[in-house]
């Protein structure tokens, strides 16, 4: 089945992007400098982007595997696909790509469905609220148009590390409560 691979693959693909995180950090404490902040903050980023994307391929695998897990909207939304018509009145496919926080809370709750779990990741906290502004931190660095997008703060700092924290708790508790619905349905 190609879930079981796809899973394997996101678990490893997890785990080194977690030792990046995680140097990235020892590396800060270490080195106490603007650029071994922006270098956690490119590397958070990338953690939570690429597990989220694993997520999305694990989706995928399964629905290749059982092709009635998810409804059509769920799969052209798991394929960043839409569609519209051309000048001809054919349809056409086109790439669609969501905001990384709806994409992250969809992609929760489907790879959750894979499991028969209903699960909604806790948007209650000021956490949540940070990882927009981590976004944006984040733009900042990867297309940086002045100074001030370079410069670290205890402010940018405080709002990626709750960014952070947010998702990487959030996906705890899925991973969790997905292993023990699959104890349970079994």
């Amino acid at each position: 089945m190609k879930v079981i691979k796809a899973n394997e693959d996101m678990w490893i693909f997890h785990q080194l992007l977690l030792e990046d995180v995680r140097a990235a950090r020892d590396f800060g404490l270490n080195a106490k400098s603007n650029f071994a902040l922006r270098t956690l903050y490119r590397t958070s980023a990338a953690y939570i982007e690429g597990v989220t994307y694993q997520l999305r391929l694990v989706c995928l695998a399964a629905h290749e595997d059982v092709s009635n897990i998810f409804d059509a909207n769920e799969i052209m939304l798991l394929k960043e696909k839409c569609v519209g018509l051309d000048k001809q009145g054919r349809i056409k496919e086109r790439e669609s790509f969501q905001s990384l926080k709806p994409n992250i809370l969809f992609l929760f709750k489907c790879f959750a469905k894979l499991h028969r779990l209903d699960f909604n990741p806790n948007t209650s906290v000021h956490r949540w609220a940070s990882l927009s502004e981590f976004i944006e931190i984040r733009n900042s660095l990867m297309h940086p148009k002045s100074i001030e997008d370079l410069e670290m703060t205890e402010n940018k700092n405080r709002v990626s590390l709750e960014a952070v924290e947010w998702f990487h708790e959030n996906l705890k508790r899925l991973y969790r409560e997905c292993e023990a619905a699959d104890i349970a349905n079994t």
